[in-house]
């Protein structure tokens, strides 16, 4: 698979999605149908980091297809339902005004906590500022 997903802390609490440059829609599917058990399954707020520094193409090569269009909105909600904030690493000035345009258009872009770093090292230290691994909302007691 060409999107691989890991966790980035020792405690669990933070998931780091890597994008190979060649990935398709296919990988975005599997990789957000994972990111959506593993939060419904963890009895905390997992946040996420979506590493995009190796040169990120989109599947088709044409943003705004509408099968583009609607995955991309997955991509930006790979944690709706789910938990924490969500920082995304790399992401060209291309993909950003995407991203607030879409935060228009569609509520789950508006309301996911989304924040653009430059580098991993930034992500991680925002996220250590901002996420606080509390009982998630999914139906999970945490253990004691």
């Amino acid at each position: 698979m060409a999107i691989h997903l890991d966790w980035d802390d020792d405690s669990k609490t933070i998931l780091r999605c890597r994008f190979d440059p060649q990935w398709t829609w296919d990988d975005l599917y599997k990789v957000t149908d994972e990111v959506k058990q593993i939060t419904d399954n963890t009895p905390v707020t997992i946040a996420a980091i979506l590493d995009l520094t190796e040169r990120m193409t989109i599947p088709g090569g044409n943003f705004f297809s509408p099968t583009s269009l609607e995955n991309a909105k997955r991509l930006l909600t790979i944690g709706e339902g789910g938990t924490g904030p969500i920082v995304i690493v790399g992401a060209s000035s291309f993909i950003k005004m995407v991203y607030e345009t879409f935060k228009g258009l569609d509520q789950r872009a508006a309301k996911a906590d989304i924040t653009f770093k430059d580098t991993v090292e930034q992500a991680r230290a925002h996220l250590a500022q901002v996420h606080r691994p509390t009982p998630a909302d999914n139906g999970q007691t945490p253990n004691a």
